[in-house]
């Protein structure tokens, strides 16, 4: 079958890779990502137990017939409904003898008489008797599903020898290909004989993965942005059907929706994070195969550092020649190198974080010391900065080192947004003053060599209360953040006398609330939009002290966790950010009348959204 992702070239190389692990006989070889199952359909003649998956129905299709079906369906109630005696050959004769009984919906759409040549119109007729004849046998239970899958495959195979298309289905040929002028006819497919009990799914991969035991377990994701599902829409049609439901196409190639099928591995943003989650949930595997070329999404190197959390990686390369697409030139690459990373998962494997043992042990101490301003962080116009290193530690301890999205609600000199992109990670900031934004590009381009191109749309000008407007729900890894301690900018400090400068003079801004309860009230309704914005499991992180106002004291952590648990947040723990170097000028507060605690600590309230069941 004509397909980009089919690996029917590299099979001698992935063999040769299998046997290094020496796992053979009946071992499980699990194919997370399929397409058209020809490893899988190799590995199978070679004696393993196949276990296969993908997410496309056309490829389901082909995996239920090539993996599942260990010998030849017999078609009992079908032929005997049929009145036909002999083999399947007699099976295939009767439908490639038939007459087209309707006009439908390929013929309707992706024929000439549609005002699209996919197929000829004889050929759109013939594939829509061959569809809803399945479909009605289906329906009447004169097949089982295997016998189903079956026929559906054989059509498929038919199909894609009378195409008038280059290799894929995104656009159909403007002139008739030799090969679509050919009628259309569906012949006996090829069993591979096995008494092994081989399992096709049709799964998210990152899903299944938690479910299954893998001895070998080969891994061959989408490499780049073409989506398999808009690229092969034609073949997923036929083998989904439209019989239920009509479904809507548009536009000059009659593409149909296929929002709910794009992969995360297709995109630059998602990619990597996607593959870490799935690695990270392989590690009881005997063995990881990783195939993955040169032309990918995700640098090698990315990908080594992410397989190397769980074991040591070895990995072998061999090029051959590049799918050529219609926009390819001879100034183009005409190679390809394809790497396949191999794999042996240790028995213990971190995947929470990148930390060591002994990182581990020192982050997990409820008393973080040594994290004060940097000297450009001290240089600052910024009433109530927190650090650097102390953002870099939480991302450490609380975000998985590959890819993940970190949220700042309140942003304000970029402190957060600026440690997130020098970790490598898709960041996003909120704050009311354009100023901070313009300060947080200004720092991150000059001081921590940032490139600027970008930075502009990783900050909003925005009230933190409407998040939701802006980002999508379940998109956040983690929110690390530090809201206004109420209206305290706006006061003299008692404590050492510096002088104080507030957040802005907008209506707006939580540090102008003069009421305390109207101020925790605003403060929840952020806590509220960022429980929406996070993906579940995901941490958000809240700096906030304790306040005092005259003789009233004010316990801003404890009403903190109590709105956050209220909107929904699990409250996991507290961590005392130690700040005494920092204050060198204090004075004894209420003597010798009154003792008053000088507060040369801050907390660091940690919650969590969750995992939604």
């Amino acid at each position: 079958m004509r397909y980009y992702g089919a690996k029917t070239k590299l099979l001698p190389f992935i063999e040769s890779i299998v046997k290094k692990t020496g796992v053979n006989g009946t071992s499980n070889f699990v194919d997370l990502f399929a397409g058209t199952s020809a490893v899988g359909k190799h590995f199978k003649k070679l004696g393993y137990t196949v276990i296969s998956n993908d997410t496309l129905e056309f490829s389901y299709a082909l995996a239920k017939t090539y993996i599942e079906l260990n010998e030849e369906p017999q078609f009992t109630k079908l032929k005997s409904h049929l009145k036909l005696k002999n083999g399947n050959e007699n099976l295939f004769d009767y439908l490639n003898k038939l007459k087209t009984r309707k006009e439908g919906f390929m013929f309707e759409n992706y024929s000439p008489n549609g005002g699209r040549q996919y197929f000829t119109d004889e050929n759109a007729l013939r594939i829509d008797t061959f569809r809803y004849l399945i479909e009605e046998w289906k329906e009447e239970k004169k097949i089982s599903e295997l016998e189903y899958y079956y026929l559906i495959t054989s059509l498929l195979r038919g199909v894609n020898l009378t195409s008038n298309v280059s290799g894929t289905y995104g656009a159909y040929l403007k002139t008739w290909d030799k090969r679509a002028l050919n009628p259309l006819i569906l012949e006996p497919v090829d069993i591979i004989p096995s008494k092994n009990k081989n399992k096709a799914y049709k799964r998210d991969a990152n899903e299944l993965i938690k479910e299954i035991h893998s001895d070998i377990l080969y891994l061959d994701p989408p490499y780049n942005s073409r989506q398999y599902a808009s690229n092969y829409f034609i073949l997923e049609l036929i083998a989904e059907g439209w019989f239920k439901t009509k479904p809507e196409i548009y536009g000059e190639t009659g593409m149909r929706n296929y929002d709910h099928q794009k992969s995360k591995y297709c995109s630059k943003t998602t990619a990597l994070n996607a593959l870490e989650d799935l690695i990270l949930n392989s590690s009881k595997s005997q063995y990881i195969v990783l195939s993955y070329n040169n032309e990918g999404v995700i640098p090698q190197t990315a990908i080594e550092q992410t397989l190397g959390r769980i074991g040591t990686v070895e990995t072998f390369t061999e090029n051959h020649k590049r799918y050529k697409s219609i926009n390819q030139t001879v100034e183009d690459p005409q190679l390809t190198f394809e790497h396949l990373f191999l794999v042996q998962p240790k028995k213990t494997v971190n995947k929470t974080n990148n930390l060591t043992g002994k990182e581990w042990l020192q982050n997990s101490f409820s008393i973080w010391r040594d994290l004060g301003k940097t000297e450009e962080e001290k240089k600052l116009n910024h009433p109530a900065i927190f650090t650097i290193k102390l953002v870099s530690k939480l991302i450490d301890t609380f975000c998985k080192p590959n890819g993940g999205k970190i949220l700042d609600c309140f942003a304000g000199s970029g402190t957060t947004l600026i440690a997130g992109l020098k970790k490598e990670k898709d960041v996003i900031g909120f704050d009311l003053s354009s100023e901070y934004k313009k300060q947080f590009i200004k720092r991150a381009s000059n001081s921590y060599n940032i490139p600027l191109y970008g930075l502009e749309d990783k900050y909003f000008v925005s009230d933190s209360r409407k998040l939701s407007e802006k980002l999508e729900s379940n998109s956040i890894d983690l929110c690390v953040t530090s809201p206004p301690y109420w209206d305290i900018l706006n006061r003299q400090r008692t404590a050492d006398l510096k002088k104080n400068t507030n957040y802005s003079d907008s209506k707006e801004d939580l540090g102008n609330i003069e009421d305390y309860n109207e101020f925790v009230s605003s403060l929840k309704l952020v806590c509220g939009e960022v429980y929406n914005v996070l993906k579940p499991k995901g941490y958000f992180i809240v700096n906030v002290m304790d306040l005092r106002k005259k003789d009233k004291f004010f316990p801003l952590h404890i009403d903190t966790a109590r709105i956050a648990q209220e909107v929904g947040f699990s409250f996991e723990d507290i961590i005392i950010w130690d700040r005494q170097p920092e204050y060198n000028n204090m004075r004894p507060l209420g003597y010798p009348f009154k003792f008053i605690v000088n507060k040369v600590h801050e907390y660091l309230l940690i919650f969590r959204k969750l995992e939604i069941k």
